[in-house]
């Protein structure tokens, strides 16, 4: 089996010196590291990662060259550097590349760039002193493959609802992120149970977390009567009672669940109870059509359903911290 090639383009105005480098390109063939481009400015850099577009995986950088080749290198110019880093986030915004620093001035430059223009390099850990080489092309294979990965770009892709969930409870952000992974991987589409089960719990954990919080009474403890609160509360309904549990009649009020929400919520709940269990009484057969159809279009659809539970959620608990709505939420009646 071939292995992977990182394809790396490389910025430093001594760019003949390190093309003919031995060692460089020594070290460079054992970690299966191709330089597309040797560049000796800011702009030429520019220009050949717009060239290679996605062929390029990585680009190292130094931290003492010009901008543009009519400019002299003075012995601290960083004109290079400042430039580079105002299109890094360019071509990030396109996809994932990895910018390196590597500089025999690594001292000088961590004290006289007091302005957190290192910050990227930093944070990434992707600063290098000259000579480091070896660590250099271990952290750009590191980094380039941790990038190809489906756990990395399940996090870059649903980021904003990830920290929103994370915002809401670190139990359901966990749950989902598993959903997500797992989805993710599931080409096969031979996994409904498990995949109907990770949205079912942060179902229930939206659940529990809306009983602590006193949206909903503390004795609706099934996750059924959960749904069946809200559904039977939407516009003139009457509330919920179920006599078999000797329940009261609750009502939800005030609107505090929008219709559509209370509406899909009913149905999620009866879609996920069925899809996380195997037991041949269910009415809906939601697992065995999952199966059968091999398409990942209902575990989406509940993903979706769940998704706005969750903002729902999110919103409701922030109004309910900034006093913009109070208790009760919900009136009783005795049967």
């Amino acid at each position: 089996m071939s292995a992977n090639v990182y394809n790396v383009i490389w910025a430093d105005d001594e760019c003949a010196t390190l093309s003919k480098d031995f060692a460089i390109r020594k070290l460079f063939d054992e970690k299966h590291i191709e330089i597309l481009q040797y560049v000796p400015t800011s702009e030429a850099l520019k220009d050949a990662i717009e060239r290679y577009k996605d062929k390029v995986d990585a680009v190292i950088i130094d931290g003492n060259f010009s901008k543009d080749e009519e400019e002299y290198v003075q012995p601290n110019d960083i004109s290079g550097l400042i430039h580079t880093l105002t299109f890094i986030d360019l071509f990030n915004t396109r996809r994932d590349l990895p910018f390196f620093l590597y500089t025999g001035k690594k001292v000088f430059l961590q004290e006289f760039c007091t302005n957190g223009e290192l910050g990227y390099f930093i944070d990434y850990g992707r600063l290098f002193q000259k000579g480091d080489l070896e660590a250099l092309a271990d952290k750009i294979v590191e980094d380039v493959e941790h990038i190809k990965t489906v756990e990395f770009w399940v996090r870059k892709k649903n980021k904003p609802l990830l920290n929103m969930a994370n915002e809401v409870d670190k139990k359901c952000a966990d749950y989902l992120l598993e959903f997500l992974n797992d989805e993710a991987r599931d080409f096969t589409l031979n996994r409904a149970i498990d995949m109907f089960s990770q949205l079912r719990k942060i179902l229930e954990r939206i659940h529990q977390l809306c009983i602590d919080e006193c949206i909903v009474p503390e004795k609706l403890t099934a996750l059924n009567h959960f749904g069946k609160f809200f559904y039977y509360s939407i516009g003139e309904g009457k509330g919920f009672e179920d006599k078999k549990y000797n329940f009261c009649c609750y009502k939800s009020l005030n609107n505090i669940m929008p219709v559509p929400v209370a509406r899909s919520l009913f149905t999620l709940i009866e879609i996920l109870q069925d899809g996380s269990h195997d037991k041949k009484a269910l009415n809906l057969s939601v697992s065995e059509y999952v199966n059968e159809v091999q398409t990942p279009f209902l575990f989406r659809a509940c993903l979706y359903l769940v998704m706005d539970l969750l903002k729902w959620y999110h919103d409701t608990s922030e109004k309910l911290m900034n006093n913009e709505i109070t208790p009760p939420f919900y009136s009783v009646q005795s049967l």
